[in-house]
């Protein structure tokens, strides 16, 4: 198939009077649905359909354009639209006889008939058709192709192109008719299409006639005993051989051509979705700057990746566990305020360490949703998107949000976060740690989305706490900040309590 000019047919016709057509049926470049349908079926089918097309084409010597349409009218028409051959196929014709490969091939053979014997320009000037309405007014590469849809992606709405009402679904006469039958049988037979298919399509437009349904096609191809028997005749005289004559009727598509459309649907997939990480992982990008060596230096015998992760455990432990835990690591609540202060200092100072906070933090996750924790963790670290399913729908991770901000949290002493479980998360199944894990996933996910275009999600989620629409700086903060031992809560700055570390600020002054 050559290369279509781009303003020539990068397109879609509009609806169509008075042949049956279905209201507002979608018209698609054949070899763009073909490498492009989501539906593995009609990738498969219309790929098969451009294959045919390119082998009568060639032997035809007619340069036209092929376009499929998802109207489930049986039809299928030639036209010009300006200087450019166009051949339309309906999926309603490939529905009834996509069980018979030859019988399509004698359909397209047919349509290249008409444009071999210059059918078109002579109605044209004569006037003699069926006008469509509105012509090709725009440019649509469909990528996102359903049986019963016409959804388009890639549609550029601006580079409309009108060429008028000269767009024609002619009638033509019985001669033409012939004409191009006789053309069309020479092509199937040059080609190793069996010839028989022209028999069982004019067979299969006589078994329509009469029907309520009928067909379009019926009203531009009138069918008749002597289309068939001068079919036969041409065939007959052209004596293709045997085994050619022999050719069982096969259908348009097979089970390995649906399994090698589903192989590419699921390759192209994997490419879209390595494409969006790529994207994804540049949005996210940050700068990452170096940290010191005496910025991560140990305090006290612990370094901060480890200071990080004792207090993601602190935080799981609560306020029952937390002697417990420090004991199995060798400290007191002493020890624990001055590493949290000489850490928050060093953190106020070389803001790089957040990041790193946040990446020791989740990546010491517990319970229900330690993998939630870890996927947060990767997100910040490699700055990719999240791998997960969200671990609760935002709309619960949104009343949530809200019931738990109304009663203060982060900022709950014990007998608060007591309550707040019994009463809004246990309902859930969640607990006060579970709540805070997923409250940094959903902020994460929900920056994603914006930094991607759609700041909706951001907007409605961060909204949940307060009513008002958060602030970019605000987002940020939520998206990166965790909740640290006791109260101690690291963002886009550092914060104690909910509240910006001042100079003189020191974790137990939260307390």
């Amino acid at each position: 198939m050559r290369h279509v000019p781009l303003l020539a047919l990068c397109l879609a016709l509009v609806s169509i009077a008075q042949v049956g057509a279905a209201k507002d049926p979608g018209f698609y470049l054949a070899d763009t649905v073909a490498t492009q349908a989501s539906d593995a079926r009609i990738r498969a089918e219309v790929g098969e359909l451009e294959q045919i097309y390119e082998d009568l084409a060639k032997v035809a010597g007619v340069d036209a354009i092929l376009v499929w349409s998802n109207s489930p009218e049986i039809n299928a028409f030639a036209t010009h639209a300006g200087e450019e051959r166009i051949v339309v196929v309906h999926e309603g014709l490939l529905e009834r006889f996509g069980g018979d490969r030859d019988a399509v091939a004698a359909a397209l053979g047919h349509e290249l008939g008409h444009h071999k014997a210059d059918h078109i320009r002579e109605g044209i000037r004569k006037r003699e058709g069926i006008l469509v309405l509105g012509a090709i007014v725009g440019a649509v590469v469909g990528a996102k192709i359903g049986h019963d849809s016409g959804e388009l992606a890639g549609a550029v709405a601006n580079s409309a192109v009108n060429v008028g009402a000269g767009l024609m679904v002619l009638k033509f006469s019985r001669s033409q008719e012939l004409e191009a039958d006789r053309l069309a049988v020479g092509w199937m037979i040059a080609t190793g299409y069996n010839p028989q298919g022209m028999l069982r399509l004019q067979q299969g437009l006589q078994a329509l006639e009469g029907k309520q349904a009928g067909s379009a096609m019926l009203s531009t191809h009138p069918s008749s005993k002597k289309r068939y028997e001068k079919a036969g005749k041409q065939i007959a005289r052209l004596a293709p051989q045997p085994d050619l004559l022999a050719k069982p009727m096969t259908p348009l598509t097979s089970a390995e051509d649906l399994a090698k459309a589903e192989q590419a649907i699921a390759l192209a997939q994997q490419e879209q979705a390595a494409a969006e990480q790529e994207r994804v992982a540049d949005l996210l990008k940050s700068a990452h700057p170096e940290i010191s060596a005496a910025a991560l230096a140990p305090i006290e015998g612990v370094d901060f990746d480890t200071y990080a992760a004792l207090s993601n455990q602190l935080t799981h432990a609560g306020t029952k566990g937390r002697r417990e835990v420090l004991s199995r690591h060798g400290l007191d609540d002493a020890k624990m305020d001055r590493l949290g202060e000489g850490f928050v200092a060093r953190m106020r100072q070389e803001p790089g360490m957040n990041q790193r906070y946040a990446v020791a933090y989740y990546r010491a996750s517990e319970g229900r949703l330690a993998a939630w924790g870890r996927d947060l963790a990767d997100s910040f670290e490699k700055d990719q998107d999240l791998k997960l399913e969200p671990p609760y729908s935002i709309d619960v991770a949104k009343s949530v949000l809200a019931q738990m901000s109304a009663r203060g949290a982060p900022q709950l002493d014990e007998t608060q976060i007591v309550a707040a479980e019994k009463e809004v998360l246990a309902p859930r199944g969640l607990s006060y740690y579970d709540f805070l894990i997923g409250h940094g996933w959903w902020s994460r996910k929900v920056k994603i989305l914006a930094l991607a275009g759609d700041a909706s999600a951001m907007q409605d989620y961060f909204g949940a706490m307060t009513g008002a629409q958060p602030s970019a700086d605000t987002a940020e903060s939520e998206s990166s900040g965790v909740h640290v031992g006791k109260n101690v809560e690291v963002g886009k700055g550092v914060y104690i309590g909910g509240k910006p570390v001042n100079a003189g600020s020191t974790a137990d002054e939260d307390e």
